[in-house]
């Protein structure tokens, strides 16, 4: 059975509603992410738990977000993308509820990664219809736009969730999360198109969903760009898994001002999404990759060496995680436009192994770094530095050069 390599926006725009939906969806992730993260400590002192166990309803959100992932993509591709994206959805507004009346920590964690896996269906179908709707030469822009547009989540999410807790406390940011889960149920069903419209039940057997990832991982491209996304989105992790705790317990900002310095940071990634969308015609996505893997680690320096000089500040750590957040907003989009574009037979599958694994990444370097805590930039720094060459290193053997099979 075969896919349509075009869906209904190939022949025409896709109009401003459904791009809208699209950054919304792909939105949530984040939101879901860092809204409450100026909560962290208080929701620990509250439910009598320590910074390195609070920060598990982090890492499990990852978990869930990286598992449910694996299910979405090849569902999607087979049974159509809108009413896997609504069953996701709702399990996010189910979820949101369940950490809203959680009274201990570990029904918390555990509320957090059945919201993680609702949450992602929101990312991996949202990817995947950026592939459906939009022409080649086209996708790359599109997905530069729509990170940039969504990263303002994450930049406005902890200004926002500062001021939900001091009016209702930490648990009105999950009533909020709730509430947008609704919202976007309700865009979905009224404004998304659906792009698949030849349904194979066949595909989501499991030695059909094993063959599809057998194939996208005999691609050796493929698997570079893999290492790539997951070793940017795990040094951008360090940064945003670490930064609360970082800057309100380890430089004394308050909560609610907290969102203003990861803001500042945040803006970077604005900044290099948004160039990369003017240059990725002019360079190229791969060149655009290249250049943002090196912002990141130079941002990694710029940590390293205001601690090791003693000159470290809130303001000048906040400014060297403005570098590594540039850096990906240049990596991330072009990364993920290189790895999807050659499946359009299967761009629900391709789309959540790359955002599986990346997630994955993210919850390793949430559990890892947490307990390596000592308040310095330190910990942060070393794994962005880490990572950066992993990514250079994969960029360079695999992905420039991808003519033999892994």
């Amino acid at each position: 059975m075969s896919f349509p390599t075009s869906g209904p926006g190939r022949g025409a725009a896709p109009s401003r509603g459904i791009t809208l939906v699209l950054i919304a969806l792909t939105a949530l992730g984040p939101l879901s992410t860092d809204l409450y993260l100026p909560s962290l400590p208080t929701m620990g002192r509250d439910l009598g738990a320590d910074a390195a166990t609070a920060q598990l309803t982090l890492t499990g959100y990852m978990w869930g977000l990286a598992l449910a992932q694996l299910v979405y993509g090849p569902v999607s591709d087979a049974l159509g993308r809108r009413p896997v994206l609504i069953a996701g959805m709702a399990v996010q507004v189910v979820a949101s509820v369940l950490c809203l009346y959680s009274a201990t920590i570990d029904q918390l964690v555990m509320a957090r990664v059945l919201q993680g896996a609702g949450a992602c269906a929101g990312a991996v179908i949202g990817r995947a219809l950026v592939r459906d709707l939009f022409p080649p030469e086209r996708a790359g822009s599109v997905f530069a736009s729509i990170t940039s547009a969504t990263a303002l989540a994450p930049m406005v999410a902890p200004m926002i969730g500062g001021q939900i807790e001091v009016l209702f406390g930490w648990r009105g940011n999950f009533a909020a999360l709730g509430v947008i889960g609704i919202l976007l149920i309700a865009s979905a069903v009224t404004i998304l198109p659906e792009p698949i419209t030849n349904r194979d039940l066949s595909r989501i057997r499991p030695v059909a969903i094993l063959r599809a990832m057998g194939e996208l991982l005999h691609d050796r491209r493929f698997v570079g760009l893999g290492i790539c996304t997951c070793s940017a989105f795990g040094a951008l992790f360090a940064w945003v898994s670490n930064s609360s705790v970082l800057l309100i317990e380890g430089y004394g900002i308050r909560p609610e001002r907290f969102g203003l310095y990861f803001g500042l940071a945040v803006a970077g990634y604005v900044a290099g999404a948004g160039i990369g969308g003017r240059l990725v015609m002019r360079l190229g996505s791969l060149r655009l990759l290249t250049i943002g893997l090196c912002l990141m680690a130079t941002g990694g320096l710029v940590m390293l060496a205001q601690t090791l000089t003693g000159t470290d500040t809130a303001l000048g750590v906040t400014a060297g995680a403005a570098f590594l957040l540039a850096g990906a907003g240049f990596a991330l989009p072009q990364a993920f436009t290189a790895a999807i574009l050659p499946y359009p037979h299967m761009a629900g599958t391709a789309s959540a192994l790359i955002g599986s694994t990346q997630m994955t990444t993210g919850g390793i370097v949430a559990a890892a770094t947490a307990p390596l805590a000592d308040g310095t930039p330190i910990p942060i720094a070393g794994t962005i530095l880490v990572l950066a060459a992993i990514a250079l290193t994969a960029n360079r053997l695999l992905v420039h050069r991808p003519n033999r099979p892994v």
